[in-house]
């Protein structure tokens, strides 16, 4: 029973990126504007997607602002429409809003390009566009309707019943009980037509329904299980959905050099979790040596990227056993070989890391939580937070004599964050960029090359708007993730940082109010 309360928890799925989250954050750089962007994609599609862009420091010397959505299969002249202004927000000088509309599902850039005293320069902003759903009518609506529809009915039988027997009556006749009959003869007739024709239209409009609510978007059903029947203790995840081993779905691209990123999150207490990076043995499964977390209940969450651009998160739990954690070797599977794998041990990914404790509870400023070798983790954020409130979760990194750390790339990145609400109904994979994923950026940003597992590009080659910060140290030792929280309650926060070679994770607990 408890195994089917914690599935119902984590298949509590909203959104294609992450679950249960929406909105999309990035911050990053427009040419020499630092921007931060919010975008609100619908529910429905064709949809109005909400875009808010705030330029720090801009005031005065933003002159014009524009915002474009970009399919990813988009012809490169003349694929997309021509760019909506953002208008100002009256009251906030350095905030900018505009409506766009997504006509279609699947992966879209918002371009967004600043026009000042600086000069110009462009944002790429990847959206996920996908149908979470109908519209579907008010009952009143709906009986108001029929009702008119009815007397449109009833009014058109009537017209067709006096015309056939009035119509050729001279201006003293009356009417003979003949015409009479063909009156009510053509009433019937044209009730009969216009009844028919009534049933087809709504037999057409339910097969124009049902066609879509089925592109109502479903993630990919996968199966994880922890198993060491094969040697040592591994997590595999195989995606048994019907339209990918049906090839309905386009191949994965890597997002930050791994084609999956997995986490694994101990349920319900939040006292464990782990990045680990599974790597495919066939077309349909993935396997990661189990990370060393204690046997219990977990949730996994995947985060994958489609070569079209479109990112989503792939959803399950495992019930882990002691059973299951025994010693050995785990060889790579004769699928593998037969793609150009090699005999030999499956050996963790050097990005992989685990974590297990209890999370330290946001109570004042500068609560802090511990490092594995010493140093800590510094909340430097609000302390108040509140759902859809744009906030910046800011963090301190402090060496064991008080410094500030000096901090390595970690897969590209400053650092990464995991956020998730206690019952799973959110998850978030974060990044100083925001929400966004690099995989999606790197297919649908124009000559963006694809990151390399050690985080570094081809600077050349990259958009002068495309910069989004993924790598260098900050000296300051602090880290930033733009964020609002979609739904109240209890959330823990995993903040992963690279010191000295060693991936390092704090844990804080927080509660978001209405």
């Amino acid at each position: 029973m408890r195994r089917a309360l914690l599935l119902v928890a984590g298949l509590y799925l909203t959104t294609a990126g992450h679950v249960g989250s929406k909105n999309v954050f990035f911050a990053g750089d427009a040419g020499p504007y630092p921007v931060s962007v919010v975008v609100r994609p619908p529910d429905v599609v064709p949809g109005l997607a909400e875009i808010s862009v705030r330029i720090p420091g801009g005031e005065g010397e933003v002159e014009r602002v524009t915002v474009r959505p970009v399919r990813w299969d988009a012809a490169p002249e003349g694929g997309a429409p021509p760019p909506d202004p953002a208008v100002p927000v009256p009251g906030d000088p350095e905030l900018y809003s505009a409506e766009l509309w997504l006509m279609t599902v699947g992966a879209y850039r918002i371009e967004v390009t600043v026009e000042g005293a600086r000069g110009a320069g462009t944002a790429s902003v990847p959206v996920t566009s996908v149908m979470l759903g109908v519209l579907d009518m008010p009952p009143v609506l709906g009986a108001v309707l029929l009702l008119l529809g009815g007397l449109l009915l009833a009014g058109a039988v009537s017209i067709a019943g006096a015309a056939v027997r009035e119509s050729r009556l001279g201006p003293d006749e009356t009417v003979q009980t003949t015409q009479r009959r063909w009156g009510w003869f053509a009433m019937a007739c044209a009730a009969a037509l216009l009844l028919t024709g009534a049933y087809w239209g709504n037999a057409w409009w339910d097969a124009v329904d049902r066609d879509v609510r089925g592109g109502i978007f479903e993630r990919l059903v996968v199966e994880g299980v922890v198993t060491g029947d094969s040697g040592s203790p591994v997590l595999e995840v195989r995606i048994t959905d019907p339209s990918w081993l049906g090839r309905n779905w386009s191949p994965l691209v890597p997002d930050h050099g791994k084609l999956m990123h997995m986490f694994v999150v101990g349920a319900p207490d939040m006292n464990a979790f782990a990045h680990v990076h599974p790597v495919p043995v066939d077309s349909a499964t993935f396997r990661v040596p189990w990370p060393g977390l204690p046997p219990g209940d977990y949730r996994i969450y995947g985060d994958i990227v489609h070569e079209s651009g479109f990112a989503q998160t792939v959803v399950d739990t495992v019930l882990v056993d002691a059973g299951a954690l025994v010693s050995g070797e785990v060889l790579v599977s004769p699928e593998a070989l037969a793609e150009g794998g090699s005999v030999g041990v499956l050996e963790a990914d050097v990005d992989d890391s685990s974590w297990s404790g209890t999370a330290a509870p946001l109570s004042v400023s500068g609560t802090s939580a511990p490092l594995s070798d010493g140093s800590s983790l510094l909340w430097l954020g609000s302390q108040e937070l509140r759902v859809d409130e744009e906030i910046v979760l800011s963090f301190a990194v402090r060496d064991p004599s008080g410094e500030p750390a000096a901090l390595e790339p970690y897969m590209g990145m400053i650092s990464h964050a995991a956020l998730t609400r206690d019952d799973g109904s959110v998850f978030v994979h974060l990044h100083p960029a925001g929400t966004i994923s690099m995989g999606s950026l790197s297919v649908l940003t124009p000559g963006m090359q694809p990151m390399a597992e050690d985080g570094q590009r081809d600077r050349d080659v990259v958009d002068e708007g495309a910069d989004v910060g993924q790598m260098g140290a900050d000296d300051a030792g602090t880290v930033e993730f733009p964020y609002a929280f979609p739904q109240p309650g209890d959330y823990t926060i995993w903040v992963q940082v690279k010191r000295a070679g060693e991936v390092l994770t704090g844990a804080f607990r927080v509660r978001v109010t209405e």
